[in-house]
């Protein structure tokens, strides 16, 4: 006699998953899947508002398909998917507010069955931040879990110093691993 195991996986938290959950509240369903729209992020740097300190805003504009989302990094939620920009020099720090146009909603995460904020359209989010030494290179990752597909994306880039102010580069989307 043979004994079948199965092994399911899932974007919810392993608190919520044992937990008897109480109905879902009703919220409008988010509109089909629409294969047409194509899934990209870019990155720009614009020069900061200081003449103290080496500083950048990173410009990243998300093209979220119709039907997904994706945590706000304004949550405060401690979700490891949701929206960040991280460096890998790790004295590089925020200078101010993260700005999102249009701003994140409240919707509700199915997962923790909680409202949290999250993008729900195309964004854009805007960030600055100090840089040590003001020259560069400056490398970083902006990181994201698409809902409710519960896939993990990644896209790398660089930030240069040029005679004429700050310069971007960036390489394809692609789907990573979350650490």
């Amino acid at each position: 006699m043979a004994t079948l195991l199965f092994i399911f996986w899932g974007c919810e938290s392993p608190k919520r998953q044992s937990e008897g959950a109480p109905p879902i509240p009703s919220s409008p369903a988010p509109p089909e899947q629409d294969s047409e729209i194509q899934f990209d992020i870019r990155v720009f740097a614009d020069p900061g508002q200081t003449d103290s300190t080496a500083q950048i805003v990173l410009v990243t504009e998300v093209d979220i398909p119709r039907g997904s989302y994706v945590i706000s990094a304004l949550s405060d939620r401690d979700y490891l998917g949701k929206f960040q920009v991280t460096w890998k020099d790790s004295s590089i720090a925020p200078a101010g507010a993260l700005l999102e146009t249009p701003l994140s909603m409240p919707g509700w995460e199915p997962f923790d069955k909680i409202y949290t904020p999250m993008l729900l359209t195309s964004t854009t989010v805007s960030q600055a931040y100090n840089l040590p030494d003001g020259i560069g290179p400056f490398a970083g990752q902006v990181f994201f879990v698409l809902e409710p597909q519960c896939v993990a994306y990644a896209l790398d880039f660089t930030v240069d110093k040029e005679p004429d102010g700050w310069s971007s580069t960036y390489g394809m989307v692609y789907q990573a691993n979350p650490s």
